[in-house]
């Protein structure tokens, strides 16, 4: 029996990042169009409404996305990020959190975008997904704008579907070992420690990392990941009621 791989690298192609009518958001799961608390509204991320003024806020300061393993120096190259790794996977979405306490928050995206959070692997087959990214812009942080987004994303994912939740069982939280504040917050929001995936990442070439002997394993620099997550147990045996808690407070 003769066997052939007939796998080829994929071409490089141009990825069209202008405006679509209707806008096709491309995910497998149902995606309800807006997620909402008295404070905060997440909105489905539409790149040509919400792109300039978020990446604006993000590339002014380096803070923000240190310690994601990508970059994004162009609002181009931003929008091309997200047409290629997130709305062309099915498994990914994307949603704007914009800040309701600011006057004309549905239409001053300058003003209102507080940031990013979506869900990414999502696998209706095992009832699992990760939460990410989660980037919340300098001026909002510390604020009631974190607990809300994270709040709203847990709930969807987690409650069950006769309580509008999608049901599902595992929500994995990943980050940067170093990135302490985001371990942090996760931490407060009740996700627990399941241990450090290792080399998981290499890194643009702009961002520092663990050293590779040698070049034939590649010249970028590599990254941990930690890994979080809250499960249905977790959200059933008294997370939902914490959660709402750090939604509900005043800061």
């Amino acid at each position: 029996m003769s066997i052939i791989n007939s796998y080829k690298v994929p071409e490089s192609t141009v990825v069209d990042i202008s405006p679509k009518e209707p806008y096709d958001v491309n995910c497998n799961i149902p995606v309800p169009p807006i997620l909402e608390t008295e404070r905060v509204k997440l909105t489905l991320f539409i790149p040509h409404l919400h792109g300039k003024a978020f990446h604006d806020q993000a590339n002014a300061d380096p803070s923000v996305i240190h310690w994601l393993p990508v970059s994004w120096p162009t609002l181009e190259s931003f929008i091309t990020f997200h047409e290629s790794v997130i709305r062309q996977d099915p498994a990914n979405i994307l949603f704007a959190i914009l800040d309701k306490t600011k006057p004309n928050y549905d239409q001053d995206f300058e003003q209102s975008v507080a940031g990013l959070i979506g869900y990414i692997h999502i696998d209706p087959s095992q009832r699992a997904l990760e939460m990410g990214p989660v980037i919340v812009l300098p001026k909002f942080q510390r604020t009631f704008v974190s607990s809300n987004a994270i709040g709203l994303m847990l709930k969807y994912a987690l409650d069950l579907p006769s309580e509008g939740g999608l049901g599902f069982r595992r929500v994995l939280w990943c980050t940067n070992p170093f990135n302490k504040p985001s371990v942090r917050v996760a931490e407060r929001m009740g996700f627990v420690h399941e241990g450090i995936n290792r080399w998981t990442w290499m890194l643009p070439f702009d961002k520092k990392g663990h050293k590779v002997s040698g070049t034939e394993r590649g010249e970028a620099d590599g990254r941990d990941t930690v890994m979080l997550s809250m499960c249905w147990d977790d959200w059933e045996g008294g997370m939902k009621e914490k959660v709402t808690g750090l939604m509900e407070r005043i800061r």
